[in-house]
């Protein structure tokens, strides 16, 4: 309520907010500020910390979502696309790295 989001984006900020929240030890508070922050600003920075301490937990299947997610907001993003191909490279789904880069080009 005290920043306003439609004027600034604020990543580092929300960045921050879930980061006390994890040194809170209350990880369901941290991921409903990282899931706002994607409603309210969608930001590459947000989606990179987010996939970041899920992959340090160990979440992979909440890795995919919030990498289809990215996708699904910034479908030019090579960034993104690469990002979450270098995921499933770095688990052995070569299959679905292949699709990937697939429908990436095809976009």
């Amino acid at each position: 309520e005290v920043v306003p989001h439609e004027m600034f984006t604020f990543s580092k900020l929300w960045i921050l907010f879930a980061h006390f929240y994890i040194r809170q030890k209350n990880l369901q508070k941290a991921r409903k500020v990282f899931g706002m922050a994607i409603g309210k600003c969608p930001r590459e920075k947000i989606f990179r910390a987010y996939v970041d301490l899920e992959s340090k937990l160990g979440n992979i299947e909440r890795c995919r979502k919030i990498y289809a997610k990215y996708i699904e907001l910034f479908p030019d993003n090579s960034k993104a696309w690469i990002a979450f191909a270098e995921l499933e490279k770095f688990l052995e789904e070569y299959g679905r790295v292949r699709a990937m880069y697939e429908l990436a080009i095809e976009m």
